[in-house]
């Protein structure tokens, strides 16, 4: 199961801790896909005399790593969160135990019923969460097993619309269609269709490691097989669609996660 398809099929719980555990054990980061084994124990890097099993491993690898669950899920675009930059910083506050006086005197701004108010319709948020989760839950339980599945879109997306309703037949033909010598390239053409466009970039972002910077002359390498005229353009779409990141000065690329 590849990174964005576990995490978008991990349960609640699974994504509070920030991985999941397979039916052989393997505890594996929701984040990044860092995987420890069960039954295997692992040296602390930087602490000689510290050993944890996998579980607490795991758990170790998301705070020295990411920080925490909630900080990579708040950072998170608005169109998977569906939270307003405001609406962030102030669960930030609320995570850290701030009381509304305190918020209203950090803010420097507003009052503390209006903090109140934004507490209520946060909850009132989950309430509606809750019950849409449930809802389709229950609507899964019913779906018949030739119904269409569809294509998981990556995490970091710059904009989720129509143009990500792509269903797995559709993406197998779509790499049949523009990679007809074979999926390493290279491209037949490359498509004006937006939603052609991302199954293309999205394949091509699967040759990339998470977690491996790439210096800009390694990105083009592996970017000239499926594109060798212009894989510069392969290289700005990648960037553009929330695929690769990179620094400002064009010295480090990676997969964004």
């Amino acid at each position: 199961m590849e990174l964005n398809e576990r995490f978008w099929s991990a349960g609640l719980e699974d994504l509070k801790r920030g991985y999941v555990v397979d039916e052989a054990g393997a505890h594996s980061c929701l984040i990044c896909g860092e995987t420890y084994e069960d039954g295997v124990v692992y040296r602390v890097q930087g602490h000689d005399d510290r050993m944890f099993e996998a579980r607490r491993m795991a758990k170790h690898h998301l705070e020295s790593v990411h920080g925490s669950m909630l900080a990579y899920l708040l950072g998170l675009d608005k169109k998977a969160t569906g939270l307003t930059d405001l609406q962030k910083e102030l669960i930030r506050d609320f995570a850290s135990g701030l009381s509304d006086a305190e918020i209203v005197k950090r803010a420097g701004s507003g009052s503390a019923s209006t903090i109140r108010n934004h507490r209520f319709v946060l909850k009132e948020k989950a309430k509606q969460a809750k019950l849409l989760l449930a809802v389709m839950e229950l609507m899964e339980t019913g779906v018949s097993p030739e119904a269409p599945r569809f294509v998981p879109i990556h995490r970091t997306a710059t904009r989720v619309d129509e143009r990500y309703a792509i269903t797995e037949d559709d993406y197998e033909k779509m790499l049949k269609q523009y990679f007809p010598k074979g999926p390493d390239g290279p491209l037949e053409s490359f498509p004006r269709k937006e939603k052609k466009k991302i199954a293309i970039l999205r394949h091509i972002a699967s040759k990339f490691e998470p977690g491996r910077a790439y210096s800009e002359k390694e990105i083009n390498e592996r970017l000239k097989p499926f594109w060798e005229e212009d894989y510069v353009t392969l290289r700005r779409y990648l960037i553009e669609y929330g695929y690769l990141d990179r620094k400002e000065d064009g010295s480090s690329y990676w997969l964004k996660g």
